[in-house]
């Protein structure tokens, strides 16, 4: 089977557990937004700015060791030893840090809830590496149904607990067992287990994984903080209120990253490795997938740019209304972020980690001073500033530091593919602020929304019209193939 057909066979099936996944999220959240108010969201939100922070260092590149390696079940027993205990330090530094994160905020009844979250350091470190080992050799069936059966169950005690009336406890407890639900799933048919090696064992592990866990635990540091910057901002200098407003509009660029470049990445990179040792073209398959995912996270982008107001009244309410003003800023960023995220796995297939981790940390800076400028205005001029700065600075610059000098791309793929893209998107950008500016005056400017709400349109099927016809052939490739998958 071809790398292509094979890659597109294992996309339909991870694909297809986790769409289902995700699918039940969005549909729990239509129900959840009626039983739990934004404060609620927000009060835990409060929380998982840190510990979303430091859960980024429980993998730190162990997943990536294994797939990268050609050592046997006592390797990956040693990285089961690794993983655990550095959950088990993550959880000791949430511990010291719960008083001092709920002193931070002014209220202490975070410290509680915070020390729950932290067990899942400890619970989820055992599935690091059974995963790896599923995901290496490529049963990506088995890795969806696991995830798919973790996270309904983890969605039928949310409701629960919801209704129950556990508050924001409904969105704490049941995240311990999805984990758990998770691990027990793949140790029943992997039989790695769980024991105590020598410490000389956890050792020799380290050092096999010592590049992947320097350079990504720096890329993950300077990353999340810039993507995070906004969350904690707003949750110490607004109110509980508005960080869950805003929390919500991001967890559309959150569940795209998720449906997408998650779901992509996650069968790229042991793919991609499969194909490069037997001597294929790296550069032109990953070309190819960069456009499959350019088509498919447009609708999910076009919703929110075209239509806030009526998609957040048909799911979520009036409660949340405000959230539409965000939502066409995230939409723009969807179309970018889906693409420029799966970088990181090509970095790391050619071992160019610290590469990866310097491009993360002036992407970073970039983020962060976009976020801080913008917050001296308003939450909406955060977004304003975050969208811009990514789009007109931060996206140029990883075409030329990672596709053009690590990757190996010439500039006309650059000027056929990207720039485009990047220009229909700067001229989005410009509509959505003069539309949000026009409907904030009170004067009466019926003509001009009109305008720019026609603009936007023009922009966005533009867009669509440059997609269909540059990925006018993956495409077919990609219709036949579910034809068949579906046929079967």
């Amino acid at each position: 089977m071809s790398f292509k057909k094979s890659l597109f066979k294992n996309l339909l099936t991870l694909g297809g557990y986790n769409y289902s996944s995700q699918i039940a999220n969005f549909l729990a959240s239509i129900v959840l937004s009626r039983l739990l108010l934004p404060e609620e969201y927000g009060y835990v939100a409060l929380i998982t700015v840190f510990t979303g922070f430091v859960v980024m260092f429980a993998d730190a590149g162990l997943s990536f060791a294994i797939i990268r390696s050609d050592y046997g079940h006592t390797f990956h027993r040693a990285i089961t030893n690794l993983s655990f205990y550095i959950g088990v330090f993550l959880f000791l530094i949430m511990c010291v840090l719960a008083y001092p994160i709920a002193y931070f905020y002014g209220d202490l009844t975070l410290v509680g809830p915070t020390l729950v979250m932290s067990l899942t350091f400890i619970i989820g470190a055992f599935k690091i590496a059974p995963m790896a080992v599923f995901s290496k050799e490529l049963d990506f069936n088995y890795v969806g149904k696991v995830r798919l059966v973790a996270n309904m169950v983890s969605i039928g005690l949310m409701i629960l607990f919801a209704f129950m009336g556990l508050s924001y406890w409904s969105l704490i407890l049941p995240q311990l067992f999805l984990h758990l639900v998770q691990y027990i799933m793949f140790d029943y048919k992997l039989r790695l287990g769980f024991r105590f090696y020598p410490w000389s064992y956890t050792v020799v592990a380290f050092k096999k994984t010592k590049s992947l866990i320097t350079n990504l635990s720096g890329f993950n540091l300077i990353n999340y903080w810039a993507r995070n910057a906004d969350n904690l901002i707003i949750g110490k200098y607004y109110s509980s209120y508005d960080l869950g407003i805003y929390n919500r509009a991001y967890k559309m660029l959150q569940l795209s990253l998720s449906l997408i470049t998650g779901l992509f990445g996650m069968v790229l990179y042991p793919s991609l490795k499969k194909f490069k040792d037997e001597g294929g073209d790296v550069k032109s398959e990953y070309s190819s997938i960069l456009g499959i995912i350019s088509f498919l996270n447009f609708p999910i982008g076009a919703v929110l740019i075209l239509i806030p107001v009526p998609f957040v009244q048909l799911l979520w309410g009036e409660n949340w209304i405000q959230v539409a003003d965000l939502l066409p800023y995230f939409g723009l960023l969807i179309f970018f972020q889906t693409m420029i995220s799966t970088t990181g796995h090509i970095y790391i297939l050619l071992e160019r980690e610290r590469t990866f981790m310097i491009v993360g940390v002036i992407s970073a800076a970039l983020m962060v001073a976009a976020i801080i400028t913008g917050a001296f205005f308003s939450m909406e001029m955060v977004v304003v500033l975050y969208s811009s700065v990514y789009m007109l600075i931060i996206v140029p610059y990883h075409l030329y530091i990672g596709f053009v000098k690590t990757f190996g791309f010439d500039w006309s793929y650059i000027i056929r593919f990207w720039v485009p893209k990047l220009l229909i998107g700067a001229g989005l950008l410009i509509s959505i602020y003069f539309y949000d500016y026009i409907n904030q005056v009170e004067i009466n400017l019926n003509k001009q929304l009109d305008l720019s709400f026609a603009l936007q349109i023009a922009l966005v099927t533009t867009f669509l019209i440059h997609l269909i016809y540059f990925q006018r052939n993956e495409l077919g490739k990609l219709h036949q193939l579910i034809r068949q998958r579906f046929k079967s």
